[in-house]
């Protein structure tokens, strides 16, 4: 008894230590490597592949943990970057309180949506929630006298604070903003799936209808990963928004294009880890920087990689560990 309680307490500790050196490796990686290779590209990739990690580490919340499909992600985004842009365009209001106008914004469109249907399941709410992203992007392209539609909305960029100039040529100064966003999104998260709502979540994700009958109220806690979801996507895109600077409301932007981009991502990740996402941004986006000579084919290139993943995979990046380490 005592041998057995010794093996696993040393188990443990290997597991711990494997845990911490995987987050040392990743926050060395983020922290150190744009500085030190000082160059924007450089930057503007390692930019891309975090926000692209926290996107899909947010749709794995919806996904891997209570079994959601939202193929109209992307237009969420575009609803927190339109709510923050436009609030700053037409009001004034600073851009550090439009992440907050993003994420409400988007958070209301989210509970809202939720209502509507999330009592569906599998292939009809992948499609009520794509009908929805389309809605908004259309919406957006249709009412160019407020939203400037295709034309193209301008968007201050985050003004000074603490003595950090954020103008469009300090990439690093964004880079390190998005780090601090990203950390308080997946530690929330984090918390969220470690209480007894993830439990809840899981529960469900594995059997609706079991879960239920233990009492439950599977819709109510469906409907609140949606919303908090929906809400830190929402914050997500302010920030893409006053980072990129100009806002258009075209597919690769807030379409299908982006949702597959994103989807493919947390696939790669593995479901049910959040971590798993980001170790997929900083691969997949460094992919598509190699290929982007291809254009459109890049798409394809995620969905054939996607297709694999799914097949051969299925629990992507996560599942490869314990051949790594």
């Amino acid at each position: 008894m005592t041998v057995s309680l010794a093996s696993t307490a040393g188990q443990t500790n290997r597991l711990t230590l494997l845990r911490v050196i995987k987050l040392a490796v990743l926050i060395g990686l983020l922290l150190f490597v744009p500085p030190l290779a000082d160059s924007p590209f450089i930057t503007t990739v390692f930019i891309s592949a975090l926000m692209f990690g926290i996107f899909g580490a947010i749709f794995d919340l919806m996904l891997g943990y209570a079994g959601l499909i939202n193929f109209g992600y992307a237009g969420f985004i575009a609803v927190g970057a339109y709510g923050s842009a436009l609030a700053s365009f037409h009001y004034g209001i600073s851009p550090w309180a439009g992440l907050f106008i993003g994420g409400a914004v988007a958070a209301a469109l989210g509970f809202i949506t939720g209502i509507i249907t999330i009592r569906l399941k599998g292939l009809y709410l992948a499609l009520m929630t794509f009908f929805v992203g389309e809605a908004v992007r259309f919406s957006i392209s249709n009412t160019p006298e407020y939203t400037r539609g295709v034309l193209g909305l301008s968007v201050d960029p985050f003004p000074s604070i603490l003595g950090v100039d954020f103008g469009r040529d300090n990439l690093l100064a964004y880079y390190y903003l998005l780090i601090v966003l990203g950390t308080i999104i997946l530690m929330a998260m984090w918390l969220l799936v470690r209480s007894k709502f993830g439990l809840a979540f899981q529960a469900i994700r594995e059997d609706q209808l079991a879960a239920e009958s233990l009492g439950l109220n599977a819709t109510r806690y469906k409907l609140l990963n949606f919303t908090v979801a929906s809400f830190f996507t929402g914050i997500m895109g302010a920030y893409y928004a006053h980072y990129i600077g100009i806002l258009s409301p075209t597919p690769e932007e807030f379409g299908l294009p982006r949702t597959v981009e994103i989807l493919t991502i947390t696939y790669v990740g593995g479901r049910g880890t959040l971590w798993g996402s980001l170790f997929a941004g900083l691969l997949l986006i460094g992919f598509q920087e190699y290929f982007r000579g291809l254009g459109a084919w890049r798409l394809v290139l995620f969905g054939a990689l996607l297709i694999v993943v799914m097949l051969f995979a299925r629990k992507g990046l996560s599942g490869l560990k314990k051949y790594v380490w």
